[in-house]
């Protein structure tokens, strides 16, 4: 598998269609999608830094301004994957997380797709798999190729995938339209105070 792998599924950033961006914020594989409004069209990208530390995330910060915002037209919302509390780089996770945020406000302005779902792993997964606990990465692969016939080489672009899907709304099962319906709840988005 190459090193940031790009997987394209036919979308053009630079048309003036509608898109919606999920973002699954790893320091092992940093993805991101953008798909169009009815789900069909995707690209995908993982991208490793080979940096560390408060270099790291400034090298993130810069792929995330070209490959992204320098591109991407008509973006109108979007999902990031929430932490994993508890989890062994959680400080780390939190610095990458807040990093993401900025660019984000920073790039989108007050549009909506500024201030991203926050999307709790268990959600992702439930979201997926139709099961919130006990869900391994390949499953998650698996299950993607399954629902959508999307196939991905990467458990991370995977994730940002099924994040582009939640931030379009997009729900056909049960499951799926019970995981949008609780995003829905303002907790899950941080919008300014007005």
């Amino acid at each position: 598998m190459a090193r940031n792998p790009v997987f394209d599924g036919g979308l053009d950033l630079t048309d003036d269609s509608i898109k919606y961006l999920g973002i699954d914020q790893s320091y092992s594989g940093f993805a991101f999608t953008l798909i169009n409004e009815d789900c069909t069209l995707y690209k995908t990208m993982v991208y490793t830094s080979p940096m560390r530390g408060v270099e790291r995330l400034r090298d993130i910060a810069s792929f995330m301004g070209l490959e992204i915002f320098e591109q991407a037209k008509n973006i109108k919302a979007s999902a990031i994957e929430g932490y994993a509390y508890g989890a062994q780089m959680a400080h780390m996770a939190g610095e990458l997380g807040g990093m993401v945020k900025l660019e984000l406000r920073s790039w989108l302005y007050d549009s909506d797709a500024a201030y991203p779902l926050l999307v709790a792993p268990a959600m992702l997964k439930k979201y997926v798999t139709g099961k919130g606990t006990g869900i391994k990465k390949n499953q998650i692969l698996l299950n993607v190729f399954k629902k959508w016939d999307v196939e991905f080489t990467d458990d991370n672009a995977a994730d940002s995938y099924a994040l582009a899907r939640i931030a379009a709304s997009r729900a056909d099962t049960a499951y799926e339209k019970d995981v949008i319906k609780k995003l829905l709840d303002p907790k899950y988005r941080e919008y300014p105070l007005t």
